[in-house]
């Protein structure tokens, strides 16, 4: 585990085994991971907005999901993982639509490379 999200971090440096706030390794890592697949979001998001598409309606779900990993105040394992595999679920219907619509206004599949944010699931 290594954490550096609070203020209660030892010295400012983040916490190495438990969490001062009385956050677990398992938790800690489950923010984590949830941080990363969001970011994968965002990645789809941007290459659809560079494509002339408007803002989606991803930024509720993205924005409540960051503040659940900020307040040290939900250590609900099991609501991470079932934030996880939501946002794994919008990113990839955010995928499929960036890659249909670049295809679309450039004739051709994305061949570019990807971030693993934007394509890890976890199997």
């Amino acid at each position: 585990m290594f954490c550096f999200q609070c203020q209660e971090a030892s010295k400012n440096l983040g916490c190495d085994s438990f969490g001062m706030c009385g956050k677990d390794p398992t938790t800690s890592d489950l923010q984590d991971l949830l941080v990363y697949v969001l970011k994968g979001i965002a990645i789809y998001e941007e290459k659809l907005k560079n494509l002339g598409e408007k803002k989606s309606e991803n930024y509720d779900f993205v924005m409540g999901a960051l503040f659940a990993t900020i307040t040290n105040v939900n250590f609900d394992e099991e609501r991470f993982y079932s934030l996880i595999e939501e946002a794994i679920e919008k990113r990839e219907k955010w995928r499929k639509r960036f890659l249909s619509i670049y295809k679309m206004k450039n004739g051709k599949d994305f061949e570019g490379a990807l971030h693993d944010s934007a394509i890890w699931n976890g199997k």
